[in-house]
């Protein structure tokens, strides 16, 4: 349900994003995937406690900086919010792929998408113009969230930048930082069954 909603939500956030009443449909489907993401954590024991303790200040902040505008202080603290969140979302599903589940590997890659995202709009709020879009297609000169996970995608399967460019030492080490993750991650998912195969030879003979 989490991988079918994040992806809804990247067909979705197009046509909803353009008035007000969109906007706050955002918000709203944006907390039912922070819910859909605890759930699917498979967190257990302390960690459903952890959970909580990050979700809810997600929620909150979240609710509250969607009534407001980009660029300010309590967009940057929500946006942090769901970077802490959706990386303690991202290691709870790690430990569970090593039990070899396959939509966990897609929820995984995808969510480490958005948590670079979140990543880039807090330093796109710390350091204005740390990422920079082609003036023909950002007339108002503003990289909003949406272009950000745009960005974050690119990034992490190394497709190219296409009209987006990091302008910023803060950005790049980001962006290097998340392409050697998105490689790394290709490699080890390739790997993992060959390895799993060639431990299971011997108890087979």
């Amino acid at each position: 349900m989490l991988l079918f909603a994040l992806l809804l939500q990247v067909l979705t956030y197009p046509f909803l994003d353009d008035d007000a009443a969109g906007r706050a449909a955002i918000a709203v489907f944006d907390l039912a995937i922070l819910a859909l993401a605890l759930s699917a954590s498979r967190a257990g024991g302390r960690e459903t406690w952890v959970g909580y303790m990050l979700v809810v200040p997600a929620m909150v902040l979240h609710a509250a900086a969607s009534l407001g505008e980009e660029g300010t202080a309590l967009y940057a603290t929500s946006v942090a919010a769901q970077a802490r969140f959706h990386a303690f979302v991202v290691v709870c599903l790690l430990r569970y792929v090593l039990r070899g589940e396959l939509f966990a590997l897609a929820v995984l890659y995808v969510l480490m998408a958005f948590v670079f995202a979140y990543l880039f709009a807090l330093i796109e709020w710390w350091q204005p113009h740390a990422v920079v879009i082609n003036p023909a297609n950002n007339a108002r000169g503003v990289a909003r969230w949406w272009d950000l996970l745009s960005f974050s995608f690119t990034c992490l399967t190394s497709v190219g930048f296409e009209e987006i460019t990091p302008a910023d030492d803060h950005a790049r080490s980001l962006v290097m930082i998340e392409q050697m993750i998105g490689v790394l991650y290709f490699a080890l998912v390739v790997s993992r069954p060959v390895t799993l195969q060639t431990w299971r030879r011997p108890a087979d003979r």
